[in-house]
């Protein structure tokens, strides 16, 4: 196996052995970039000096006292939406092009105190809204990659690196994971802060991992997330340092299938994963089928309701006087906000309390909740980035997701994927069953790469 090709998980047991160094598994990733970075367009910002020399002073570091943590010398792609301190932080809009933050995000500081590689930026689209951006989805070309975290999940799947950050308002980590055949997490809201990250919407942002392996996006959990002072969105219970996880003897899952997504699936998507369903049974997962709560029906037009407004909420100085750099499917979403009166926005969040209450109670009777991660392969259509609808109900709530590859499409030769979600602040039962089912499938796909 190529140094590329390792898993945050393997490469660290073999830099901590001292079978090769954090040096050499950072070349053969810079290496990789070079190889592809032109035909796929997933970065915007690679300081390769400052990456090497990081890398020999956290090879040096670990010589001297061992390693900060599992990640230590590890390279990881950023989202070009987190401020990083003296390296751009754009948003792929021309409106922040020439962006130097003077500090770090809560997440980057965390993740270079862990000992992480910031290896570069990874392209986003515009503000992390639905204007597509040019990056290329390795599996082909024609098809979209999704976004908005489309960069990021590029970049894992042609193994550039071995993860990066992304961040959902509605499917922005799980649909581009799954469109690309990686492992995408989106935690609980308020899980990790959102301090130092451009926001779209201030009460949907939720910031998670996407690896190639469910063990690796765990891994990055237990170090990014935790309370902040200051991000008031962060909660008390947020800190998931504590929780270790058993990859060994975790028992098969109670899982709710839920009707609703199935039924609204492309014939394809549907006819794989009841076959993905038939080998967990099979496997000894205790499996029933569910529906939505009557909530479940505004549940899409509040979303919307309260994205529009809320990105406009952030937006809105800025396009008094820059309307025409705004992309057009960003400007719509802003115009819409702006035109919703406060009596919308106000019954939009107090439905939305209704929709979580119910969904809440839904998720409680179960360990885990599966749905198709999206309702089709990626759409051979480059103006969009695909539909969000089978990940935003997730987002809305604020309940955790995780999605796994399960496949290819015998249509389109594509990958699909399993979603997983459960209650609010049970990730360890959201990752150990993500485990499971990762170990019963034993789905390992890359993109065709020449």
């Amino acid at each position: 196996m190529e140094l590329h090709e390792l898993s945050i998980n393997q490469a660290s047991e073999q830099i901590t052995k001292g079978t090769f160094s954090s040096l050499d598994l950072t070349e053969a990733f810079l290496k990789q970039i070079s190889r592809f970075e032109k035909y796929l367009n997933a970065w915007v910002t690679i300081d390769e000096k400052q990456v090497i020399k990081d890398a020999k002073n956290l090879d040096r570091e670990l010589s001297n006292h061992g390693p900060r943590s599992p990640i230590h010398g590890i390279p990881i792609g950023i989202k070009d939406i987190y401020y990083t301190n003296g390296m751009r932080t754009t948003a792929c809009s021309i409106i922040n092009s020439d962006t130097i933050p003077t500090f770090d995000s809560t997440v980057i500081t965390k993740l270079k105190n862990a000992g992480a590689i910031i290896l570069g930026k990874t392209v986003t689209t515009e503000f992390a809204n639905a204007d597509p951006s040019g990056t290329i989805n390795p599996w082909n070309s024609h098809h979209t990659p999704g976004g908005s975290s489309s960069g990021s999940a590029v970049a894992v799947a042609s193994l550039m690196c071995p993860a990066a950050m992304g961040s959902q308002t509605g499917g922005s980590i799980i649909r581009p994971a799954s469109y690309n055949g990686v492992v995408g997490l989106k935690p609980t809201f308020g899980r990790i802060s959102c301090y130092g990250v451009i926001p779209v919407s201030w009460s949907l942002d939720t910031l998670g991992p996407i690896t190639r392996s469910v063990q690796d996006a765990a891994t990055i959990l237990e170090l990014i997330s935790g309370y902040d002072p200051k991000d008031p969105s962060t909660l008390l219970q947020s800190n998931f340092a504590e929780f270790q996880f058993v990859t060994e003897a975790i028992k098969p899952p109670q899982i709710g299938v839920i009707q609703n997504f199935l039924d609204n699936s492309e014939q394809h998507v549907k006819d794989h994963t009841e076959k993905v369903v038939t080998s967990l049974s099979k496997a000894g997962a205790h499996i029933e089928l569910v529906t939505m709560p009557k909530s479940y029906e505004f549940a899409e037009s509040i979303h919307s309701t309260i994205m529009d407004t809320e990105t406009a909420e952030y937006h809105k100085d800025t396009f008094k006087s820059r309307p025409n750099d705004y992309g057009p499917k960003l400007r719509e979403r802003i115009e819409k906000g702006l035109r919703t009166s406060a009596t919308q926005y106000s019954t939009a969040q107090r439905l939305r309390n209704i929709y979580t209450h119910d969904i809440e109670l839904l998720a409680s009777k179960w360990d885990i909740l599966l749905t198709p991660s999206t309702h089709s392969t990626a759409p051979k259509d480059l103006t969009t980035t695909g539909n969000p609808w089978f990940q935003s109900p997730w987002t809305l709530s604020g309940l955790p997701t995780l999605t796994i590859p399960s496949g290819l499409s015998p249509k389109t030769n594509l990958p699909l994927g399993i979603q997983l979600i459960t209650k609010m602040f049970n990730e360890q039962r959201l990752i150990s069953s993500g485990l499971w089912c990762e170990k019963i499938l034993n789905v390992q796909i890359t993109p065709p790469l020449k």
